[in-house]
């Protein structure tokens, strides 16, 4: 594979393969990911998205490391962008717009790239909003004369004060609740409905279309001023992921899974379930909505139209203190179930047939 780009909510995998059919799309990095995506020896990495915060973010080293192996790395848009600012000088490519805002020192906050986002399986669809689009949407607004520089002003200066996760476009509307009359707010809001702009998408997009213009057959092996040192630290981050990707899927079901409210009373029963159902090689993924619909009817997040609260599921899983990929393996073992529910029913139909 020659081009890997790590990716999720700034940019779809579909929106990446329609202009690059060819890329390995893969989930936002964590740490440990880019060293393991060198062992695909491809000639270019692209970093957009990444975790952070409860999910260790992706290593400078392992950057570090890819370039000095001769693989061109780039970086935008999110976790990209801070990456590309910190390690342009040693030859990582920054683009966009808002690794030029980090580089210039006009952003220097980590929490300005920041949101939640749905898991995997409902395509890391964005939950709260980053604070570099909510300025931009503030920017737009006064140049459509919607609000005045001061009022743009005032408001960014609450959202910023918000945590990452409570950012949105329904807080930035509340508090210009306080500045506008009501019909002012209802045109702002049809204003940023109309107009929905993401610098983050931009400049996502703005990579894979530099990436596209790349003629990748004839693309030298990258080089560099710097001679790559195997510390302590580094060893040990080699060690922790191979062990990890050794071991992945083989301890059983995740912790995650006992946080499911069914689970008190038959996780034995549950646990022998999934068992068979893999013995069965039976396929959960048709059951992946269901199952998520489930657990959000479990946890009172659905909305009266009948459609998942994003937002309050997102803030069930932190105040959880669980991780998304528990929150996914834990979805997958739920869809399993019924995927397994649904066997056993047709099978006991069939024999009254």
């Amino acid at each position: 594979m020659s081009l890997i780009i790590f990716a999720g909510p700034s940019i779809s995998a579909e929106q990446i393969t329609a202009i690059l059919p060819d890329a390995d799309v893969r989930p936002p990095a964590k740490q440990g990911d880019i060293y393991l995506a060198t062992q695909d020896k491809p000639q270019v990495i692209a970093l957009i998205d990444g975790f952070f915060e409860r999910i260790p973010a992706v290593w400078h080293k392992e950057i570090l490391y890819a370039m000095s192996l001769g693989i061109h790395v780039y970086g935008s848009s999110s976790m990209g962008a801070l990456r590309a600012a910190e390690l342009d000088v040693f030859g990582m490519v920054g683009i966009g717009k808002i690794y030029r805002q980090y580089t210039s020192g006009a952003l220097e906050d980590d929490d300005e790239v920041a949101l939640i986002h749905a898991p995997e399986h409902l395509n890391y669809q964005p939950v709260s909003r980053a604070m570099v689009d909510l300025r931009d949407d503030l920017q737009r607004a006064c140049a459509h004369e919607l609000l005045s520089r001061s009022q743009a002003d005032d408001i960014e200066r609450q959202l910023k004060a918000l945590w990452y996760p409570y950012r949105t476009l329904s807080a930035l509307e509340q508090f210009a609740e306080s500045v506008l009359s009501a019909c002012q707010l209802e045109t702002l809001h049809a204003f940023f409905n109309e107009r929905t702009v993401s610098l983050k998408h931009q400049d996502a997009l703005e990579l894979v279309q530099t990436l596209a213009a790349l003629d990748l057959p004839t693309l030298a092996a990258k080089q560099v001023d710097y001679q790559f040192c195997e510390n302590d630290a580094w060893q040990t981050l080699v060690t922790d992921v191979e062990r990890e990707q050794q071991f992945q899927g083989v301890a059983g079901l995740d912790p995650a899974v006992l946080l499911s409210p069914a689970f008190e009373q038959s996780a034995k029963l549950k646990s022998d379930a999934l068992a068979h159902a893999k013995l069965l090689g039976l396929n959960g993924q048709p059951w992946i909505r269901p199952a998520f619909m489930k657990v959000a009817g479990q946890w009172h997040c659905v909305k009266e139209d009948g459609q998942p609260d994003f937002e309050q599921i997102s803030y069930r899983i932190h105040l959880l203190n669980m991780k998304v990929e528990q929150f996914d393996q834990w979805i997958e073992c739920e869809a399993l179930l019924m995927a397994y529910v649904d066997q056993v029913q047709r099978a006991q139909a069939d024999s009254h047939l």
